[in-house]
C-alpha cells in the first residue's frame, strides 16, 4: 500500500534585484525564493514540533513555489537557477526518539505552464526520496535571468498565494 506524503510550503518574503553580469556588465534580475517544506506533517503552531508518525513514505512532490513570478518561456535562454536546501527538523517518534530521516535526493528545479492556462512559466520545486518520520527542509532558489523573461511579478501576499495545482502531481 503506497502512503501519501502531504508536502506544504511556507515562503519568506522574496527578494528580487538588478544585477550586473560580471563579464558581461549586462543587468540581470536575480530573484532569490527562500522558505520552508514541511514534509509529511505541519508544525504545531504551540511547540513548533512536527507529529512523531513514523512510517516509511514515499515523496515525489512538484510544487510551484507560491511567490513565483510567471516568466515567458521564450526568453530563459540565459537563465541560471540555483537551489539548495537542509534538513532543519526531523521529528521524535511516538515513543519521544529522535525519528530516522530517511533519504531526500537533491532538490530541482523545472519551470512549469501556468496551473491556470494564463500566460508564462512559473517555478516548481521537485522534492524526491523516502521519509520515516516528518521532516522540515528549508530551501533556496535563486533566479538570474535578463528582465525581459518577466511577464508578471509573483504573488507577494498570502491571499494571493497559488494553491496546490491540479494536473502537476503535487503529492503521491
Amino acid at each position: 500500500m503506497r502512503r501519501v506524503t502531504d508536502v506544504h510550503l511556507q515562503p519568506q518574503p522574496r527578494i528580487d534585484v538588478l544585477v550586473t553580469d560580471f563579464e558581461t556588465e549586462d543587468r540581470r534580475l536575480r530573484t532569490d525564493y527562500v522558505g520552508v517544506a514541511w514534509i509529511g506533517d505541519q508544525p504545531d503552531p504551540e511547540t513548533g514540533l512536527m507529529g512523531g508518525e513514523y512510517s516509511r513514505r514515499q515523496v515525489d512532490t512538484r510544487l510551484f513555489l507560491p511567490d513565483t513570478h510567471w516568466y515567458d518561456a521564450d526568453e530563459l535562454d540565459s537563465v541560471e537557477v540555483q537551489v539548495t536546501a537542509g534538513i532543519l527538523q526531523v521529528a521524535l517518534t511516538d515513543r519521544r526518539t529522535q525519528g530516522l530521516l530517511g533519504a531526500l535526493t537533491s532538490p530541482e528545479v523545472e519551470f512549469y505552464d501556468h496551473p491556470e492556462g494564463e500566460d508564462g512559466v512559473g517555478i516548481c520545486l521537485w522534492i524526491r526520496g523516502e521519509i520515516l518520520s516528518n521532516v522540515a527542509l528549508s530551501y533556496r532558489v535563486t533566479v538570474v535571468c535578463d528582465p525581459i523573461a518577466l511577464k508578471r511579478k509573483g504573488a507577494v501576499d498570502e491571499d494571493d498565494l497559488v494553491d496546490d495545482v491540479e494536473g502537476v502531481p503535487a503529492i503521491s
